[in-house]
């Protein structure tokens, strides 16, 4: 969500406490900065009181990590709120109701009830009850949202929110017509479909008032927010509040977002700035130039479609959900996008949105002759031979792949593909018409059988060799494979292909039994699942015991049987596999087995080329192997990294599309080192698991947060240096910790679990600004 001030009152009653507590989790999970505000006055309330009141708030927002200032004034409370939310250009009010109050009757008091009316950004009204009976539960507190859609520009600025909301909370979202079934059917399919990838929407028509529909659905399905959008501006900016909304923020058992979906004009864009506004129709990120001329881009962010924000500080547009930014052009500045943002071009003249180069192409110089191939059609293959092209490389561009389908991204294949949620098209890298446009030739199918650096030839299993000038090495990995007896019956599959994807699929029916990995993607499908493991929890290499035992729990509460400290033995069956029999002795019948053994770099075409081998290709910092003209990136490559001061092989996503840009501009003489924090992250059910750097012989192991409460990070560290964090719900610690990580320097263990101490503050440069400020 673009939430990155929120203002909120106090006045010490349980409803403005109850909506500080609301706003200081919400700013922690956006990282958002917080304005509390106190308006006294006697009898009730005396500055001393007030004063109290905001250092109280500051000092909770503090624990939390939140950044937060405080205001107090001796004028009326609804003034104050709306007037710092104009001056601090906030993004987000944030106000209780009254409880239940008699019969459900007007339940906002009068403050909130004015802010509800006046404000001119998105206000939130929390619900003074349901926070109460909450008291000491998890922060996340939205699992389910309900939202209404009638195809009017409000209702599709509500339901974009709601969307937006849901895939950072990882709530499912209730999207309701209510009216003619006929047309809301389609208006239905048509808003369900424009949801971010990842958001599970269910859809209900209803006949009868629309506020009441909304209300009393949301009750009925335990919903814990309803998201409506305001009626727009109307002269001079009054009564922002339709009758729907303001119906449902007095009677919904609730909390309540009312987006404000009035956006800024064309004319209200400074130059050098930008904004996402609605123009003939069209949602746009439009960028002015100093010319004043605009510049129009799909505001869809191409990993999983949420709406971009602009970031001004940057000059960048920035995803709220998964972190990737892009710059004023569209092009990605980092992941885990991997495609720029698209163009757009709507109306006609001087101020109308335009892009400037419509097909994506860079006009930069570069290195514009000589045959370059890349071998490997993988995610890093992929993305260097578009980086080539919009750097400005017009030599030619061979991109040979191994398997028949175009490039494509690996992670959906557990995830959505697997569950036949998303198709096999919204995985590509790119469409398959980009490297048509832009040249690249792509020869599918062809497998890469030996190389021949003297006479720079790549050998292929069939056809002629492929003559190069430099090589790009992109293979990527292959799953282990052991002799395990009865590996032979049919019925036994592991998942690194499209079409491994595809035959598993098949084979995800409710009731079905399957033992090994794909674990979340398979229960999810109502497949009875067992693991056997040789650890004592899950990922225990790697995460140790005491994270690993947490996704032990998440996994047994979503009756996966796991079997530790065991393996597999030898697969029985007549005619397909029918059991796992370990070697410990325990039998596990099945109907599929999924084996999920590990990985290992291909190489072995290249075992008699001459090309320094060593757990993959070895690389130095430019991605540049033993061989003059060769290269590698991704999950071949081992590559030095100065961070970690050591080779390092990784086997993530981002790291393929980082390390495949860096190396295609290695290839064209343009590189710098490589030295990019790695990381990952992964939905198991409705938990959020992320993880960067890189650890291996780690010494100690800081946790912030709660374990128990499945609410922590936990940080891997060598001598005092943090080397890895893994976070369990805070992908924000993630964020602020990869700089920590960046700069390889000790960090006091006890104020890196201090909740009380945002980390961005424990970085040399946060260090270095607070210097320069004295």
């Amino acid at each position: 969500m673009g939430y990155r001030t929120i203002v909120v009152g106090t006045d010490g009653s349980i409803t403005a406490t109850t909506a500080r507590d609301a706003a200081i989790a919400l700013a922690k999970r956006l990282r958002a900065r917080l304005v509390v505000v106190c308006a006294y006055g006697p009898p009730l309330l005396t500055r001393p009181m007030a004063e109290s009141l905001v250092d109280r708030s500051l000092e909770a927002a503090g624990r939390a990590g939140v950044e937060a200032e405080g205001e107090l004034s001796q004028r009326d409370p609804a003034d104050l709120i709306l007037e710092a939310t104009e001056r601090h250009e906030a993004d987000l009010v944030v106000v209780g109701n009254k409880g239940m109050g008699e019969a459900r009757r007007f339940r906002l008091g009068s403050v909130p009830d004015r802010v509800a009316h006046f404000a001119s950004c998105d206000l939130l009204i929390v619900d003074t009850a349901r926070y109460e009976s909450a008291k000491g539960r998890s922060q996340r507190v939205y699992k389910r949202i309900v939202t209404g859609t009638d195809g009017s520009p409000t209702a599709s600025e509500a339901t974009r929110k709601a969307f937006e909301l849901a895939m950072l909370v990882r709530a499912e979202v209730t999207l309701v017509y209510v009216g003619d079934p006929i047309v809301g059917a389609i208006a239905l399919e048509e808003t369900a479909a424009g949801r971010p990838q990842g958001v599970k929407v269910q859809t209900r028509l209803a006949e009868g008032d629309p506020a009441d529909q909304l209300c009393e659905i949301a009750e009925a399905e335990g919903a814990e927010l309803i998201v409506v959008g305001n009626k727009g501006m109307s002269g001079a900016r009054r009564f922002l509040l339709g009758s729907v909304p303001n119906k449902v923020a007095h009677y919904a058992a609730t909390d309540v977002l009312i987006a404000k979906t009035v956006d800024r004009t064309l004319e209200e864009i400074a130059t050098g700035h930008g904004a996402v506004v609605d123009v003939d129709g069209h949602r746009l990120a439009v960028y002015r130039d100093e010319q004043g001329l605009f510049h129009a881009l799909v505001p869809k962010c191409t990993h999983m479609g949420c709406m971009v924000d602009w970031n001004d500080a940057d000059q960048t547009w920035d995803c709220p959900c998964h972190g990737s930014r892009f710059d004023v052009g569209g092009e990605v500045v980092r992941g885990p996008a991997a495609r720029p943002l698209a163009p757009a071009e709507v109306g006609k003249g001087r101020d109308a949105p335009r892009t400037a180069a419509g097909d994506g192409a860079s006009s930069r110089p570069g290195r514009s002759e000589g045959r370059f191939v890349i071998v490997g059609a993988s995610l890093a293959g992929a993305t260097a031979a578009a980086t080539l092209r919009k750097e400005g490389f017009d030599g030619s561009v061979t991109l040979i792949g191994a398997e028949p389908h175009p490039p494509y991204e690996r992670p959906p294949l557990s995830k959505s593909f697997l569950r036949g949620e998303t198709p096999f098209e919204d995985a590509l890298v790119e469409p398959e018409a980009f490297y048509r446009s832009n040249g690249v030739e792509v020869r599918l199918g062809s497998v890469a059988t030996g190389l021949d650096l003297a006479r720079k030839l790549v050998r292929l299993e069939e056809g002629d060799p492929v003559p190069f000038d430099r090589l790009l090495i992109a293979t990527g990995a292959r799953n282990r494979r052991f002799p395990i007896p009865g590996l032979e019956l049919p019925g036994i599959f592991s998942l690194r292909t499209v079409d491994d994807a595809l035959r598993i699929r098949e084979q995800m029916m409710p009731n079905r039994r399957a033992v090994l990995g794909g674990i979340a993607s398979l229960r999810q499908r109502g497949v009875e699942v067992a693991v056997v493991d040789g650890g004592q929890v899950p990922l225990e290499r790697v995460l140790g015991d005491r994270v690993g035992g947490v996704l032990e729990g998440v996994h047994r509460e979503h009756g996966v049987r796991m079997v530790f400290g065991d393996r597999v033995a030898a697969f029985e069956g007549s005619g397909r596999v029918e059991r796992v029999v370990t070697a410990g002795g325990t039998s596990i019948e099945c109907d599929f087995a999924v084996l999920g053994l590990g990985v290992e770099p291909v190489v072995d075409w290249l075992q008699e080329s001459g090309v320094d081998l060593d757990d993959g290709v070895a690389v130095d910092e430019l991605c540049r192997s033993s061989a003059k003209g060769v290269f590698a990136a991704g999950d071949v490559a081992n590559h030095a990294h100065p961070v970690f001061g050591r080779r390092v092989r990784v086997e993530h996503w981002q790291n393929a599309i980082d390390h495949g840009r860096a190396a295609a501009l290695s290839m064209m003489g343009k590189g710098t080192p490589y030295r990019e924090i790695h990381w990952f992250w992964s939905d198991q059910y409705d938990q959020n698991l992320q993880y960067a750097g890189f650890h291996r012989d780690w010494d100690d192991l800081v946790i912030r947060g709660s374990l128990e409460a499945r609410d922590f990070s936990a940080f891997y560290m060598k001598g005092g240096v943090v080397q890895a964090v893994v976070a369990l719900n805070r992908g924000d610690d993630v964020r602020d910790a990869t700089p920590l990580i960046a700069a390889a320097i000790p960090v006091d263990r006890e104020r890196l679990a201090d909740e009380g101490i945002g980390l961005s503050t424990l970085t040399p440069a946060h260090a270095a600004d607070r210097s320069a400020a004295r």
